[in-house]
């Protein structure tokens, strides 16, 4: 459990040790939102512009603190949220005067569509920003309605012109589906009007139900009823009209054009080690992983006062990390090394006889069905 407080800055720096590999994702958790949609449970508040200075500001503090402890060649940046986007343009170049100087970074910035104005995506862009993920889940304004989203379809058309203008060439679009109320209809529009819009990138998640949200506790009222069969059918949709447009399914729920697969996603689920700043991120340096306390204030606090941010932290065993990289690996298309399922041979080839994976030159891999199945199937390699 994540109980225990991190040791001192003072510590001995564990990645600088002899031998040890560069860690090279970095992720920035920024908790700002307008408002916080009752879907989401990632730590995400409101905030004046005034406080989101000052979060950059023990941002800063936090990053040197961290980048003199381990060995950091970065070559993946996201800013994440919440909704990085609203950061104010003074803010945000403050921010990119400290990371840019990697000019050969996959560097990521979420943003809400109705963020978005021509003077944000030029600063962006002139930077180093070469990637933006949108926040579009549908372009059913109903949906949109349902999912508490402020934005309507004609923003998304909009924002995506304005990055191009900008001269953004890789753009995600997220997506969710198996919304209380969404039509398989509906679902097939939205990935329609997608594609057309041409994103280099697409995410198209099931809708989940996380504690502690208003989604959670309306269905737990009886308000809502999830339809697995109708959720099986979006899954099934969105790979039918996304790989009939040229876009190839890489992970469960993400879709790129070839040569535009996102690293820094690759990078989580291949095992490797990252960096997390701002509250509420989480970093894992080896066998360590620990997650700042969630909470601005106490966040903004401790760095102005010299101090590392509140955190808890857990010691991870290489059972762990192994189970966690088997099913991380399960649910991408490059799947596993075959030695990872040794002893487990016949739960394989059954597996193989059902059409639902495939063994060739020592790898292990799901096809586009298993993976439909893929944290099931990985309970069958993990005792």
């Amino acid at each position: 459990m994540l109980s225990d407080r991190l040791p001192s800055s003072r510590r001995e720096p564990i990645a600088l040790r002899a031998g040890s590999k560069p860690i090279r994702h970095l992720y920035v958790h920024t908790p700002f939102c307008a408002t916080v949609c009752p879907y989401c449970a990632f730590y995400v508040h409101t905030g004046s512009a005034g406080e989101m200075r000052s979060f950059v500001n023990a941002l800063l503090c936090e990053w040197e603190r961290l980048r003199w402890s381990y060995r950091v060649e970065i070559e993946t940046l996201y800013l994440g949220g919440g909704t990085p986007s609203l950061l104010p343009l003074d803010a945000f170049r403050r921010l990119a005067d400290v990371f840019r100087p990697w000019e050969s970074v996959e560097a990521t910035l979420e943003a809400n569509p109705r963020t978005v104005t021509r003077e944000k995506a030029a600063a962006w862009r002139e930077l180093g920003i070469g990637r933006v993920s949108l926040g579009v889940q549908s372009l059913d304004p109903a949906v949109l309605r349902t999912l508490g989203r402020r934005h309507a379809p004609q923003d998304v058309e909009r924002t995506v012109a304005t990055l191009r203008e900008a001269g953004f060439g890789n753009i995600n679009m997220d997506l969710l589906f198996g919304v209380p109320g969404q039509s398989l209809a509906s679902w097939e529009e939205t990935l329609a009007r997608v594609i057309a819009l041409g994103p280099e990138h697409v995410s198209a998640y099931e809708l989940t139900y996380e504690e502690d949200t208003p989604f959670f506790e309306a269905r737990a009222a009886g308000m809502w009823r999830e339809d697995e069969n109708l959720s099986i059918a979006m899954y099934q949709t969105a790979g039918r009209l996304l790989e009939g447009a040229g876009y190839r399914q890489y992970e469960v729920s993400n879709y790129a054009r070839p040569g535009w697969a996102s690293l820094h996603n690759q990078g989580y689920w291949k095992g490797n080690d990252y960096l997390g700043l701002g509250p509420g991120a989480c970093s894992t340096v080896g066998f360590r992983r620990w997650q700042n306390r969630r909470d601005t204030g106490d966040y903004i606090a401790a760095l102005s006062a010299g101090q590392d941010p509140p955190r808890e932290e857990e010691a991870l065993s290489k059972e762990v990390r192994q189970r966690e990289r088997l099913l991380l690996g399960l649910r991408t298309s490059c799947g596993i090394p075959a030695s990872w399922i040794k002893g487990e041979e016949e739960e394989a080839r059954a597996l193989i006889g059902q059409g639902l994976a495939e063994l060739s030159d020592g790898t292990f891999r799901l096809t586009a069905e298993g993976r439909l199945l893929a944290d099931g199937i990985a309970g069958l390699f993990l005792g």
